[in-house]
């Protein structure tokens, strides 16, 4: 029996200390019970996908951190308010590239019409931009707090002065149904967050803006990664 209430600790601490969320999103555990009943845990759901494909990119690095323009991604998928939704979804991508400093200015810019990219290079002419980003959002689907969510995009880059695509990125990530896991002395829990949909969002953006950061600035990409989620729930075993 301790051998068994030491393999329980190290299966708690493991799970405490090598979890980690993509968007530095703040993670909750709570954990009840004793020895005469399952312990039980809750932790937070996380964002399963894959790294982004790049179809473009530059050769060499980025001289200096560029001024750039932010126009919302088209919505591709039939659905009504398309383009305010696309509002919605593109913030939370553009807040996150804020929040990682990639350009010496990154405006945010809501246009009439979905993104082209002859409408976002005027835009970006227009302000005096050297960049302009935009992109498209591919498939949707917010199943809630208790569903399946998932969402695929793509990101475009270009050059405002040559008109050339400089970056193209695509990613999708899920968020699956919470599930619960048991074992011999605890069950984990798993747990959404109220808006699934928006931290896949954010994933997705903190995932891009760390391959432009490697090209923008090497040094803080290498500081500002983080190590790979090696927790016992990180989706390639269950």
């Amino acid at each position: 029996m301790h051998n068994a209430h030491c393999l329980c600790f190290g299966l708690l601490f493991l799970l405490v200390s090598c979890s980690h969320t993509p968007d530095d999103s703040r993670i909750e555990r709570d954990m009840t019970g004793d020895f005469g009943t399952p312990f039980q845990i809750q932790i937070d759901n996380h964002v399963r996908r894959q790294p982004p494909a790049i179809s473009v990119a530059p050769q060499g690095r980025a001289s200096h951190r560029p001024k750039a323009v932010f126009v919302p991604l088209r919505m591709t998928q039939q659905i009504n308010g398309a383009n305010s939704f696309s509002n919605l979804i593109s913030r939370q991508f553009w807040q996150i590239w804020l929040s990682l400093s990639l350009f010496h200015t990154l405006e945010y810019v809501e246009t009439p019409v979905p993104y082209t990219p002859e409408m976002a290079l005027e835009i970006g002419r227009r302000k005096g931009a050297e960049l302009v980003v935009g992109g498209y959002i591919h498939h949707y689907f917010d199943g809630g707090n208790g569903g399946v969510s998932s969402i695929s995009l793509v990101c475009e880059i270009y050059e405002v002065k040559s008109g050339v695509l400089l970056w193209s990125m695509a990613q999708g990530g899920m968020m699956e149904a919470r599930q619960v896991h048991d074992f011999y002395l605890f069950s984990i829990k798993e747990r959404n967050p109220g808006d699934p949909a928006g931290l896949i969002v954010r994933s997705l953006a903190w995932d891009m803006g760390h391959v432009l950061m490697r090209w923008i600035d090497p040094v803080m990409a290498r500081k500002t990664e983080k190590p790979k989620d090696s927790s016992l729930l990180d989706g390639s075993g269950f």
